[in-house]
């Protein structure tokens, strides 16, 4: 009975001085604030200092941070009492723009985890004169100019895009718009851009009523209310290629459609002319109903006028369509351009001439 007591109390007194005698981690401090990194300069770190405040070597096992954009690193080797060390901790900054809150277990061979954490904000490397490069005054910029609506169909559902906006002033600023076609319905979102914040004109394509065919081009303006007067670079350009729908058309109104021929679809002004030059090409509906021609575009009207002899043909009729070279508006040595003929033949609804002069 006496060998019994003996032996527990010699193994609670050899407990009792182990744990007096374990390692343990201090940190100087636990958390640390970045506070503004730029994006552009990549990652950033920062030192947490500890000491061995115990009675025996310290081991830290393993740091463990809660996200793979925060890297820590650690000492390896045994620590002694009293010996001082850093645990470096370093965020990956590039890609993360926006504030962040992240922490880091440290695991020591005591079975001790100590929390340590950084914080901060990223501010993206992309100033806001640089997204929104435009400038329209009033405090007023946007992306772009330009919004193009590709391929519509007059007999689809209206079409939705939307230009952004970015006010660069101290105050609010609210939107009006001038010289805007019955072709679309403008929309801000907000109403009301406040200071340092972005908004959106929303943009809708009225398809049913753009009366026109192929390349369609058409602007309006911008304004800030009540500073009309400041406004500059502020017209906005809508584009868009209007074609005609015809998957709903059955076999049966294929086969009796419309058809166009074209004798040739090149036309060769040759070289040195200095006056005014026509050149014809028939066109022809080879089809069994009436054919339209919608449209010839032509975005050269300067250097290439056309003339349309008729814009409906009966079936087995022709028309004419004439193209005169201007060759003093002509400002390169070797033009080549094309014109779009636009018709309702189903199996052939856009006709390329190709135009070639050289000067």
């Amino acid at each position: 009975m006496i060998n019994r007591r003996f032996t527990l109390i010699l193994i609670m007194t050899l407990t009792a001085a182990l744990s007096l005698a374990a390692g343990k981690l201090s940190f100087t401090k636990t958390s640390h604030d970045f506070g503004t990194i730029l994006e552009k300069d990549g990652d950033a770190s920062t030192e947490f200092e500890f000491e061995n405040t115990g009675d025996s070597p310290l081991l830290i096992t393993r740091a463990a941070s809660s996200c793979g954009c925060t890297v820590p690193e650690y000492p390896k080797q045994p620590i002694r009492p009293g010996q001082k060390g850093v645990i470096k901790v370093t965020y990956h900054a590039k890609g993360r723009p926006g504030p962040f809150q992240k922490s880091i277990q440290v695991y020591d061979n005591n079975d001790h985890r100590t929390t340590i954490s950084i914080m901060g904000n990223v501010v993206s490397t992309v100033s806001p004169e640089d997204t929104y490069a435009n400038a329209m005054g009033a405090g007023l910029r946007s992306k772009g100019r330009t919004l193009n609506f590709f391929d519509v169909y007059p007999n689809r559902v209206n079409r939705t895009r939307s230009l952004q906006f970015y006010n660069e002033g101290d105050e609010p600023i609210q939107l009006t718009f001038r010289n805007v076609s019955k072709n679309i319905y403008l929309e801000s979102e907000p109403e009301i851009i406040l200071p340092k914040q972005e908004g959106k004109v929303l943009v809708t394509f009225l398809t049913a009523k753009a009366k026109d065919w192929g390349m369609h081009r058409e602007t309006f303006e911008v304004f800030v209310k009540g500073k009309e007067a400041k406004m500059k670079n502020n017209q906005i350009t809508i584009t868009a290629d209007i074609w005609e729908d015809f998957s709903e058309m059955n076999r049966k109104e294929r086969d009796n459609a419309g058809e166009i021929e074209i004798e040739e679809t090149s036309i060769d002004f040759g070289t040195g002319a200095t006056q005014p030059v026509t050149k014809t090409i028939t066109i022809r509906n080879t089809g069994k109903s009436k054919l339209t021609l919608r449209k010839v575009c032509n975005d050269m009207p300067e250097v290439f006028r056309t003339q349309l002899g008729s814009t409906t043909i009966k079936p087995g009729a022709s028309t004419t369509l004439k193209v005169t070279y201007i060759p003093s508006a002509n400002k390169v040595a070797q033009l080549t351009h094309h014109l779009t003929i636009i018709s309702n033949d189903p199996g052939n609804s856009r006709v390329i001439i190709n135009v070639i002069a050289d000067k």
